[in-house]
């Protein structure tokens, strides 16, 4: 019950190929991202997989969102109490329920795009593994110069 997906995936892969003679049908959008990512070249590889990781250290917006719910429930709390006392106790518990279920959505929404990110950067990874470059591994921006000061402006 609890095994995840990877491994109702696996169990069901083993029930329709017991033996894998051919490419998985199921891994079609994974050999698309990763075809299209080894299309690109080895320094973009490497901005791409920085930019993976940092979605991958942050927050995100709904963790973000959910944890200003209090703050807010806090600062309305007389308008709120009022307003409750006011109301059917049927209409309260239908807020409390589709409150609820935002919630639960709200996890099961950012829990699938770290696991997609996660996929993103396994494969990022590989490919930058895969093709080492020989130029330098520190890509220049643009409109900035070597030293960090930026063309047209004066040194602070």
């Amino acid at each position: 019950m609890f095994q995840g997906d990877i491994h109702r995936l696996y169990q069901t892969l083993c029930r329709e190929q017991p033996v894998p003679r051919e490419p998985l049908a199921v891994l079609d959008h994974v050999r698309q991202i990763r075809s299209y990512y080894g299309q690109i070249n080895h320094r973009e590889r490497l901005l791409l997989l920085a930019w993976a990781k940092k979605e991958e250290s942050g927050i995100g917006l709904i963790p973000a969102a959910l944890s200003g719910v209090p703050l807010i429930g806090l600062i309305f709390a007389p308008f709120i109490e009022g307003s409750v006392k006011a109301m059917a106790p049927w209409i309260w518990m239908v807020l409390w329920f589709i409150g609820g279920m935002a919630f639960v959505m709200g996890v099961y929404v950012h829990r699938r795009q770290k696991a997609y990110t996660t996929l993103h950067i396994q494969i990022l990874e590989q490919l930058c593994h895969l093709s080492p470059s020989k130029e330098p591994e520190v890509p220049e921006a643009v409109g900035i110069m070597q030293d960090g000061i930026q063309e047209g402006s004066a040194p602070h």
